[in-house]
């Protein structure tokens, strides 16, 4: 598995001290496909379960070995992570302690809402999981049923409870915006129902009809998804809602309690390096993008790497930092990238600012709410000014 030239001893070690990477882990299985999903997931069985986790351990040992890099935050996402048991999730992350992760490390793992995962959140727990992610999207039965999700309510209020009783009190809620059916109301009641179960972070993705998907194939008239208009306004309504409830809108679908910020997902936005293993999974490492391809059976036999786009530009920064609500730091850009804040930039951003859709100060600048959904046209018209 080639992925990059080693680093000196001195290198890495500097780099593990002051910029530990994050480590994304997918695991590709579901138990049955949404209708809006185009992520690279499929049923499988426990055999092909237990290979892959060795595949995974192999691939965490020989990673290390070439990378010589350590990692502060370790993410399991999908597919459905728990699908492989909290025995197997376990072994990985034991593994990866060996290998990639520093003490104190934020350590994911994605679960669906099921009936019984307590033994399993145990297990977790006990070898350093500390943060949980539920793929709640909706506690209204009819819009689950359209999503073709297989949990209920209700079963998302037991996962809660079985994490916590295991010890982990660290959990985050995904919550879809803007699918069929979909109104201010029902919305509102997801929302409370995430927060009354006591979560400490939120993400609220807006639906994106995919064309390889059940919704994607489907005749989009007769979805009754909402309009642009009334999308954008639930969208505005959802982020005054959770800040008047504590919650801080820290990226452009993310909210969390202080100090719940997700720390492995702000490792991308902040252009901080990763290594993603398994089919599909991405990595950002030495500048180099790079990926594998979506395909279990070439990742499990022959594991080479596709580089994909250079990574690092001034321009890919400004496109992550936006969709933060800490923006662009002027002092940041002009250490990162050597740059003169040029007054193309500085006339653009005056104009976007007069029109409410930015902050701008002599510290830099950041999208607003109502910036957050026109972010890209704005980042687009921004990143002209490097061409």
């Amino acid at each position: 598995m080639r992925l990059t030239q080693q680093l000196s001893p001195e290198a890495a070690w500097e780099l593990s001290l002051n910029n530990p990477i994050g480590v994304y882990i997918h695991i590709p299985f579901c138990e049955s496909k949404c209708a809006y999903c185009d992520f690279y997931s499929f049923k499988a069985n426990e055999e092909t379960y237990e290979n892959y986790k060795a595949v995974l351990c192999r691939h965490l040992v020989d990673s290390k070995a070439r990378l010589c890099l350590f990692a502060d935050t370790l993410y399991f996402g999908g597919g459905t992570p728990s699908l492989l048991g909290g025995k197997r999730i376990a072994e990985i992350v034991e593994v990866a302690k060996q290998t990639f992760l520093l003490k104190n490390s934020e350590i994911t793992v994605e679960v669906n809402p099921a009936e019984h995962l307590f033994e399993d959140f145990k297990l977790m727990a006990a070898a350093g999981v500390n943060r949980i992610s539920i793929g709640l999207q909706s506690a209204n039965r009819d819009e689950l049923k359209i999503l073709s999700r297989r949990h209920t309510a209700e079963d998302f209020l037991r996962t809660v409870s079985d994490a916590k009783r295991a010890g982990i009190n660290n959990i985050s809620a995904d919550i879809m915006l803007g699918i069929p059916n979909q109104t201010n109301e029902s919305l509102i009641k997801s929302i409370d129902f995430a927060i009354n179960a006591r979560v400490t972070h939120i993400s609220c993705y807006m639906l994106k009809i995919e064309p390889d998907t059940e919704f994607g194939r489907a005749d989009i008239t007769t979805l009754n998804l909402p309009d642009d208009d009334k999308t954008a306004d639930m969208y505005l309504m959802m982020s005054d809602y959770l800040e008047s409830k504590g919650f801080e809108h820290y990226e452009i679908s993310n909210f969390a309690l202080s100090p719940y910020r997700s720390r492995h997902n702000l490792k991308y936005w902040n252009q901080e390096q990763y290594l993603g293993l398994g089919p599909a999974a991405h990595s950002y490492i030495n500048g180099k993008r790079f990926y594998f391809p979506r395909d279990l059976k070439k990742y499990m036999n022959n594991p080479e790497v596709i580089f994909d786009i250079e990574g690092g530009s001034i321009e890919e920064y400004i496109m992550l930092k936006l969709r933060l609500k800490d923006g662009v730091s002027f002092k940041e850009l002009t250490k990162k990238f050597d740059f003169d804040v040029e007054k193309t930039l500085l006339s653009k951003c005056q104009k976007y600012h007069e029109y409410g859709f930015m902050t701008l100060n002599k510290d830099g600048f950041s999208l607003t709410k109502q910036g957050f959904l026109v972010s890209n046209t704005i980042i687009s018209d921004l990143i002209d000014c490097f061409f």
